[in-house]
């Protein structure tokens, strides 16, 4: 009968992570869904993809990537503003969220008080680049002839309110000059754009514009980010070149709506955090063109920083003028 009880024990306890599933208490049952908020193939899309799919196995669940592209990112925020607080919805760049929040009259959302934020993971500088032909050999020659230019430089971005034009627009006005925006469809079309000279200079994402600087297509003038790159050290930052100029960086996050269990955002922090700390590839990977590995310590290390980054991209976003009303 001992021997009985003991089975049936055992049984019980093997059982109990079935019975939690049922009732809720357990995360995740299902796949969680990503909602990107750039077109397939787009720079933050590549990186989404890449560590999702390696944080899909201590996550326990399958991470399914849906992209949500327009509106500068709207779309796919107010998509998982308004989603059901149970963590199988979640958005790829918190940033996003924050930066319509400042630029839209009624963006359909709260940013302090609709999303739950997770986890940082990493950021890449925006970098200044112009085509290998061009004239301007350093960033003081291309602000000489934006100044001078009754007409104003052409620039390229992937979009309006992206981060590329909005560092744009902040270097123009901070310097006292004009331009023409062109917006394209991406961040890769505005790379080209540069290489192709239908635009004089674009920002563009450093893991989109280094690989072309290595190719010899493209010439690297400047970098948005807070320090100087190590692989590109006597490249200037905007900060030291233009005083007041903005840091503009595109940091890899991920939030999800208001309300989500502890227990969902602490798995998804810790299962990001596990391969992102340990898989030396992927480490290799969003550090080869001037990124740099940013892990928030815990979800609500990243809540404590989540107003700094707001204030961040709201004196950027004050600095272009790029606001829709």
């Amino acid at each position: 009968m001992r021997r009985r009880h003991l089975l049936l024990s055992a049984s019980a306890l093997v059982a109990s992570p079935a019975r939690a599933q049922g009732t809720g208490a357990a995360w995740p049952t299902r796949p969680v869904r990503l909602i990107v908020p750039f077109a397939a193939g787009a720079s933050s899309d590549t990186i989404a993809r890449l560590v999702m799919a390696k944080a899909a196995e201590p996550l326990g669940a399958q991470v399914v990537i849906e992209n949500r592209a327009g509106a500068g990112g709207l779309i796919a925020a107010q998509t998982v503003a308004r989603a059901a607080p149970d963590g199988y919805t979640l958005l790829w760049g918190g940033g996003t969220a924050i930066t319509q929040a400042v630029m839209q009259r009624d963006p359909g959302y709260d940013w302090a008080k609709d999303f739950t934020p997770i986890t940082t993971i990493s950021e890449q500088p925006a970098v200044l680049c112009v085509r290998t032909a061009a004239p301007w050999r350093d960033i003081g020659a291309l602000i000489a002839e934006a100044k001078a230019n009754r007409d104003g430089l052409r620039y390229g971005s992937g979009g309006v309110g992206t981060p590329a034009h909005m560092a744009a627009a902040a270097m123009l006005t901070l310097i006292g000059a004009e331009g023409t925006h062109v917006p394209y469809r991406g961040a890769n079309q505005a790379a080209l754009a540069v290489e192709q000279g239908e635009v004089d200079f674009a920002f563009a994402i450093s893991n989109i514009a280094l690989p072309r600087a290595q190719q010899g297509l493209i010439r690297v003038l400047l970098t948005g980010g807070g320090r100087r790159m190590g692989m590109m050290p006597d490249v200037p930052t905007l900060g030291e070149t233009v005083p007041g100029g903005p840091v503009v960086v595109s940091v890899s996050s991920i939030v999800g709506p208001a309300g989500i269990p502890e227990m969902a955002a602490n798995r998804v922090h810790a299962a990001v955090h596990q391969v992102v700390s340990r898989d030396t590839t992927l480490r290799e990977t969003l550090t080869r063109d001037g990124g740099e590995i940013m892990l928030s310590e815990s979800p609500a290390h990243y809540a404590a920083i989540w107003a700094e980054e707001h204030q961040r991209l709201t004196r950027l976003v004050e600095l272009s003028g790029a606001r829709v009303e």
